[in-house]
C-alpha cells in the first residue's frame, strides 16, 4: 500500500491550524482518516497531537531550543548565531526553519535536487530515532536525524518538523476532537463516540483504538480489554453543596464514606516484581517513587494487580500528612533519594481495577473493596484508606470531622448498589467529595484552564494583569470562559506569568475556545495549564461562554475568583466542567 507522503499530511496540518472551527476541525481529520490504512493511521492520531506515541510511554524527543537550531544551522550551512537571531526577529522556529532552508537552495542544490518526498511513517520513525537516542554521541545523532529530516521535506514540511522539534505544534486538538474524527469517518457520526472513548478510557492509547478500528472496526474496540502498564483514566467524584444531598443522589441504602486525600492520584500497575506508577494525567511517574515501588512489591500479596490510590506526603513521628505542596516536592528527575528521606510518601489505597488476569471494574464498589482487603497487607507504608459505612448521614458526617481533625481534605461518599461499578474517566453520581472549603461561605474550589491574558498596567506592566480561565464542555469538547482571574497570586508569581505561560502562547484563539467579543483577551493560550480557583459565588454573565444560553444571551461566570494553586497534575480535559458550573448554579 503507498504511504501517505508527509507534504499531503502538511495540508491536513496547514487547515488545521487555520480553522477557529471544532466542527471543522473534526471534519477535517474524518476526511483525512479515510484515506489511511492500518499501518499509519495510528501515527497520525499522534502526530495531529504533538506526540510520538501514547502518552504513558513518556517518550520524549529530549530536543532543546538550542539543539533544534543546531540542525536547522547544520541542514541550512548557517552558523547557529544567525540561526539564533532570525528566531528572535520571526519568532516562529518553523517559519525560521522554512525560510533558511529556501534561502540555501543554492547552496544545497545538489541535496535538494535528491529530495526523497517522505512519507508520513518516514518522518515518524525519525522523530522515534530522535526520541530513543541515548548515550555517547545521541546528542550527534539527534541534531543530524533532525536536520536529515528538514532536508528532506518540502517548505512546509520543514515549518511543521521544527514546530515539532521544539514542543510548539500548538494546533488545540485534543483527545476527544480526534476521536470524533475518527467516529465521523468511519461511521458518518459522532454517534459511536461512546465506544470508542470507553475503549479509550481504559487503554490510554489513541493509536491503538485508530489501528483496531482500521483493522477491526467497531466490534474490534469492543474487544479491547485493560491491560497492564496500560494506565485506565481516573474515576471521577461529583460534587453537592449541601450535604443532604448526598442521602438523595446516591441511592443505596448504605453509603460507604472514605477518606478524602490532598495527594497524588497514583495508580499502580504489579506485573511480578515489575511495578509500574502512572499520575493522574497518565504520565509514567514510577522512577520518581522507588519508595512505592518497593512496598507495592512487598505488601500487595498478588502476582499481578492494578490499584488505584494516593501517596501523600507523611509524617512517620507526628503520625500526620503533609500538604500536597509538600509531596510535589517529590515530583523531580534529580535528587531523587534525598528527597525520598526528605519527604517520605505513604500511599492509601481506595480500589482494585484488575487482579490476576481478571477485570474488577464491572464489579461493585462492596465487592472491590473486599478484594483490595485480601491482597494488601497493611503497614504504615502502605495501607487502605479508613472508612465508614452507614445508611446514617449523622454518622457520615462524625466521620467527615474526624478526617478534617486528621488534616485531610474531606472524605468522598460511595455508593454500595450492586450497579456501583468503577467507570474509567467518568464523574458519576455513584462517587460524591465533601471537602472542608463546602463549609466556609466561598463554597468550593473550582479546577479552571488559562485560555487567556489580558495586559497588565501600572505595578503589573511588564506581566499580565489576569488571566482568563475556562471550563471544559465534555459535551462540545471545547473550553468555555468562566472568569478573569487577577488575584491570590505571590508578586514572584505575578511576574513570572509570561515565563510560566511562554509555551502555551499562541497568535490567535484556539478552535476549542468559545469566548465573547467583550471578553476577548490580549494574548492567547491553547489549553494547557490548569490552576485550582477559589470563589464566591455563580451567577450569570452576558461575557463568559460558560453553559451559555443563546436565547438569554448568557453564560455562567465566578464571581470574585482567587488564585489558589497551580494544579500540573490535571490535564485541561480534567479541570471542572461545565456541567458541574451549572450543578452549583442551580443549587
Amino acid at each position: 500500500m503507498i504511504k501517505i507522503k508527509f507534504e499531503t499530511f502538511t495540508k491536513t496540518l496547514e487547515k488545521l491550524e487555520n480553522t477557529s472551527s471544532q466542527n471543522e476541525m473534526v471534519d477535517i481529520l474524518a476526511e483525512t482518516f479515510k484515506n489511511l490504512g492500518e499501518d499509519e493511521i495510528g501515527e497520525v492520531c499522534y502526530l495531529v497531537l504533538g506526540e510520538i506515541g501514547p502518552g504513558y510511554e513518556d517518550v520524549n524527543l529530549g530536543l532543546s531550543e538550542k539543539t533544534v537550531q543546531s540542525a536547522i544551522s547544520l541542514a541550512s550551512g548557517y552558523d547557529k548565531a544567525h540561526v539564533g537571531e532570525e528566531i528572535r526577529n520571526i519568532g516562529d522556529i518553523g517559519e525560521v526553519a522554512s525560510k533558511m532552508l529556501k534561502d540555501s537552495e543554492k547552496k544545497f542544490k545538489r541535496l535538494l535536487d535528491e529530495h526523497k518526498d517522505p512519507s508520513v511513517n518516514d518522518i515518524y520513525k525519525g522523530f522515534r530515532k530522535i526520541a530513543f537516542a541515548s548515550g555517547k554521541g545521541s546528542q550527534k545523532v539527534k541534531i543530524e536525524t533532525l536536520a536529515s529530516m528538514l532536508l528532506d521535506a518540502d517548505d512546509m514540511g520543514r515549518r511543521y518538523i521544527a514546530r515539532y522539534a521544539n514542543g510548539k505544534m500548538r494546533l488545540g486538538i485534543g483527545d476527544m476532537t480526534v476521536l470524533n474524527g475518527l467516529s465521523v469517518s468511519f461511521f458518518g457520526s459522532k454517534k459511536e463516540k461512546k465506544e470508542l472513548e470507553h475503549a479509550y478510557n481504559i487503554s490510554s492509547d489513541i493509536g491503538l483504538i485508530a489501528r483496531t478500528l482500521s483493522s477491526r472496526g467497531l466490534q474490534g474496540v469492543k474487544e479491547i480489554k485493560i491491560s497492564l502498564n496500560r494506565p485506565i483514566k481516573a474515576m471521577l467524584a461529583q460534587r453537592v453543596s449541601e450535604f443532604q444531598d448526598i442521602r438523595e443522589k446516591i441511592k443505596s441504602r448504605d453509603i460507604a464514606a472514605e477518606e478524602k486525600f490532598d495527594g497524588e492520584r497514583i495508580q499502580a500497575h504489579k506485573d511480578g516484581n515489575n511495578i509500574k506508577l502512572f499520575s493522574r494525567r497518565l504520565t509514567d511517574i514510577t522512577d520518581q517513587f522507588p519508595d512505592l515501588i518497593e512496598h507495592i512489591q512487598k505488601y500487595v500479596k498478588v502476582e499481578k494487580a492494578i490499584l488505584d490510590g494516593e501517596a501523600m506526603a507523611y509524617d512517620f513521628q507526628e503520625e500526620l500528612f503533609g500538604s500536597f505542596q509538600i509531596l510535589m516536592q517529590r515530583r523531580r528527575k534529580y535528587g531523587i533519594k534525598e528527597y525520598r528521606k526528605k519527604i517520605p510518601v505513604r500511599y492509601m489505597l481506595f480500589d482494585v481495577l484488575y487482579v490476576d488476569e481478571e477485570s474488577f471494574m464491572h464489579k461493585s464498589y462492596p465487592e472491590r473493596r473486599e478484594k483490595l482487603e485480601t491482597i494488601v497487607e497493611g503497614s504504615k507504608y502502605i495501607s487502605l484508606a479508613n472508612r465508614r459505612v452507614s445508611s446514617d448521614l449523622d454518622d457520615i458526617d462524625d466521620f467527615f470531622q474526624e478526617c478534617i481533625t486528621k488534616n485531610l481534605e474531606g472524605i468522598v461518599c460511595k455508593s454500595c448498589a450492586e450497579d456501583s461499578y468503577y467507570k474509567a474517566g467518568g464523574r458519576e453520581w455513584t462517587w460524591i467529595k465533601w471537602k472542608k472549603e463546602y463549609l466556609s461561605e466561598l463554597s468550593d474550589t473550582l479546577d479552571l484552564v488559562i485560555v487567556g491574558a489580558f495586559a497588565g498596567r501600572g505595578r503589573r506592566s511588564g506581566t499580565y494583569g489576569a488571566l482568563l480561565c475556562a471550563a471544559y464542555n465534555s459535551d462540545e469538547d471545547v473550553f468555555q470562559t468562566v472568569c478573569k482571574l487577577g488575584t491570590g497570586f505571590s508578586d514572584e508569581q505575578l511576574a513570572n506569568l509570561p515565563k510560566t505561560l511562554e509555551d502555551a502562547k499562541v497568535d490567535k484563539s484556539p478552535a476549542r475556545v468559545t469566548v465573547t467579543k467583550e471578553m476577548s483577551p490580549d494574548f492567547w493560550f491553547t489549553p494547557k495549564y490548569v490552576v485550582e480557583v477559589l470563589g464566591s459565588e455563580i451567577t450569570k454573565s452576558p461575557v463568559h461562554t460558560c453553559n451559555w444560553n443563546e436565547s438569554e444571551k448568557q453564560g455562567l461566570a465566578l464571581r470574585f475568583p482567587r488564585f489558589i494553586r497551580w494544579r500540573e497534575e490535571k490535564s485541561p480535559e480534567q479541570a471542572t466542567s461545565s456541567n458541574e458550573i451549572l450543578q452549583m448554579y442551580e443549587r
